[in-house]
């Protein structure tokens, strides 16, 4: 049975923040975060999924610490003529860039322009997109398979010499072949001979400087599979005889309960990490409650690809309708390249779905056995990509001990578990009336806010934690109730929201957190920087 946590748009508002409290300690204060709604939250440490850009299929990039924004603006103000842009600094707050690609209207395409993808190479911005091949549609080309007529989209390159544009689309000479606006640069030709339906481009560039573009052939019989072909060093010029199928529909999840509706494999993103390619995407539609990302990995970046076990990585949870739609992804690294993070869409309404969509952010890790895991989706605040603030998570610097059983090093591995499927694998499990769990840093840090993870199942999930930073103790800090709370006999937890405490800066070398019970706990965060 399906709970809702209903608003005005059915989305939940979640509480982020309050004025300081006083503690016992003269003159230090904390923050425990419960109680103020919407831009309570500190945004020199924290970003907050809030819908702060509606709109479809997002691209994101990262240029020194600005992190720049294109999205599908299906729905945004009913035209999909154009592609528009923001830049940000700490994921919250975006500045609109306006529309940053608008073909000419005699351009092949200049309409159904979805799904922008760019990338940077050499000081020049690509971006990649699909558009409505309007030239060959009034060419008479229409292709009749399995009685039905498919509409011919073709894949678009527009560039720029800045990230905030205007792009272009290409003309001229590349790769000895000239290019206009008027014809289409990527027209993917199948074993029928024609031209068909391929949206969704995303390129890529391996370490070798050889260039790479995944998309997806898309309603063919009824289904959609990602494809790969390999481009000439021109970023445009597709090489012969390098189209490959990569994936397709094949896993339980990726079918919908109607067997005669059609069934997806979009939205591909490729991702490279310790030598193995990592090919994510989405399935069902993209208006389904049950849209959501999948991944797929190889050795090669065109052949080979074995879809996860543990797919979907990132999907609504279905007893808990706080947020729906999870899909059409990119990855993209903080501002100092330590740390990747997934942008995707979900719905605006999560009750009704459908097309009204929005952005969202979150970590993307690699466990011990190379699976890809992403900490969401997230609607409470979390911690601003490493790089972003002069801040960071220095937990993966101490030694961690702990009363209870052996292990507690995984608090630090930077996984938190989102999905019950995943909380034996990536949480900590305690027994007994009390647990302490110790923090001892290399060195005396300046230490700023504390924050606590626990058990994505509402059965070992907390009420709250005891938190010692140096000589202060905060003794009961709490779980917002509407993070953890019973919905009747039903016990509802909200997946990767952790209990925080932000607090007077504090020079020490030892954090405790003590848990109460037969609990788990799956991530601690203690944000500080050098003393």
């Amino acid at each position: 049975m399906k709970r809702f946590l209903a608003t005005a748009v059915g989305t939940l508002v979640l509480l982020s923040g309050i004025g300081l409290s006083a503690c016992s300690d003269a003159g230090w204060q904390y923050n425990d975060y419960i109680g103020v709604e919407n831009d309570g939250f500190d945004k020199t440490l924290f970003y907050r999924n809030d819908g702060q850009v509606y709109g479809a299929d997002p691209s994101v990039i990262t240029v020194g610490d600005t992190y720049y924004l294109y999205a599908t603006n299906a729905d945004y103000d009913n035209n999909n003529g154009y592609i528009r842009g923001w830049k940000s600094k700490n994921l919250t707050d975006w500045e609109p860039l306006g529309v940053v690609f608008e073909p000419a209207r005699d351009s092949w395409g200049v309409s159904n322009i979805w799904a922008p993808e760019v990338i940077e190479k050499d000081g020049t911005y690509y971006m990649y997109y699909s558009a409505l091949n309007t030239a060959w549609q009034a060419a008479g080309s229409v292709v009749d398979e399995d009685n039905g007529t498919i509409a011919q989209y073709a894949i678009g390159v527009a560039v720029s010499s800045s990230p905030e544009g205007p792009f272009e689309n290409i003309e001229g000479e590349y790769g000895g072949k000239t290019y206009t606006h008027t014809q289409a640069p990527i027209e993917i030709k199948f074993e029928s001979g024609v031209a068909l339906k391929t949206i969704d481009a995303c390129p890529f560039i391996d370490d070798d400087g050889r260039v790479y573009l995944y998309f997806s052939r898309d309603g063919y019989r009824n289904s959609s599979s990602i494809w790969g072909v390999e481009l000439e060093s021109d970023m445009v010029t597709v090489k012969e005889g390098t189209l490959t199928q990569l994936i397709s529909v094949s896993q339980d999840w990726e079918r919908p309960a109607d067997t005669s509706a059609k069934s997806w494999n979009e939205g591909p993103f490729m991702l490279k990490h310790d030598g193995k390619y990592y090919l994510t995407y989405s399935a069902n539609a993209y208006t389904d409650f049950n849209y959501a990302v999948g991944v797929a990995v190889s050795n090669s970046p065109l052949s080979g690809f074995v879809k996860n076990e543990n797919n979907p990585i990132l999907e609504a949870d279905p007893d808990i309708m706080y947020v729906s739609g999870t899909g059409h992804c990119s990855i993209f690294p903080s501002a100092d390249g330590t740390q990747l993070h997934m942008a995707y869409h979900s719905h605006v309404d999560v009750e009704a779905g459908g097309g009204y969509r929005k952005i969202a952010f979150d970590r993307v890790e690699f466990d011990g056995d190379g699976n890809m895991v992403v900490c969401g989706p997230s609607v409470t605040p979390q911690l601003l990509p490493s790089g972003s603030s002069e801040w960071q998570n220095v937990a993966p610097l101490a030694s961690i001990s702990s009363t209870g059983a052996e292990g507690a090093q995984m608090l630090a591995d930077g996984i938190v578990s989102a999905q019950y499927a995943q909380a034996s694998r990536y949480e900590y499990a305690m027994s007994g009336d009390r647990t302490t769990v110790t923090f001892t840093l290399p060195a005396q840090y300046v230490l700023k806010a504390v924050m606590v993870y626990d058990s994505v199942d509402y059965a070992y999930s907390s009420e709250y934690v005891e938190v010692t930073i140096g000589d202060h103790t905060i003794r009961e800090l709490p779980f917002d109730a509407r993070y953890r709370y019973l919905d009747g006999d039903f016990g509802v937890k909200i997946p990767a929201s952790a209990a925080i405490a932000e607090f007077t800066d504090t020079l020490t070398d030892t954090v405790t957190v003590t848990f109460f019970g037969d609990v788990a706990a799956s991530e601690i965060v203690i944000v500080g920087k050098e003393g």
